[in-house]
């Protein structure tokens, strides 16, 4: 591991960075494709259990997490905009089976950029809200916390694909 998380709060937000060993490329498989972010997306105790994922701008992702009691947590994001090994946007609200928007909790703007560094690629994820009383709610809901810990997750599943493909560990 290369890091650990570091989360900060912004005016109407929250800001997580954290670096990985592997390349730009691998780590935009890993934010993009179904069978990665079933492996990794989401606090360990609340496994993704159904995915789909339409990857292009205006596509949705749609997903399904699972708690160990059984309870269900259905989120939706639409992609605003794509540029390959380098950003992700998307707006991310609950929903219903369906995807149907519903508003049990904070919806927010999600950007995920990734920049080459010499050991691999640097993270910044900015998660805006609409207010600092809705960051102030998602945190108390386990945002930063789940984030933090789902990215956790991500080191290894980086590693193997990085071993996989054998693809290096540097952008250099």
């Amino acid at each position: 591991m290369t890091g650990a998380t570091t989360v900060s709060r912004t005016a109407t937000g929250i800001r997580l960075d954290r670096s990985f060993t592997a390349a730009p490329r691998t780590v935009f498989r890993a934010l993009s494709e179904r069978e990665h972010l079933m492996r990794w997306w989401g606090p360990p105790n609340c496994r993704v259990v159904e995915c789909d994922v339409d990857f292009r701008v205006g596509g949705v992702w749609h997903y399904r997490l699972l708690s160990p009691d059984g309870t269900e947590h259905w989120s939706r994001a639409v992609y605003r905009d794509i540029v390959p090994d380098e950003r992700i946007v998307y707006v991310e609200t609950g929903s219903d089976a369906a995807g149907g928007v519903v508003h049990d909790r904070p919806a927010s703007v999600a950007t995920i950029s990734l920049s080459p560094i010499e050991q691999g690629t640097h993270m910044d994820v900015q998660l805006v809200f609409v207010s600092a009383l809705d960051r102030d709610r998602a945190v108390a809901n386990g945002v930063a916390a789940g984030f933090g810990a789902a990215l956790d997750q991500l080191e290894p599943l980086l590693a193997e694909l990085v071993s996989d493909r054998r693809e290096p560990h540097d952008v250099h």
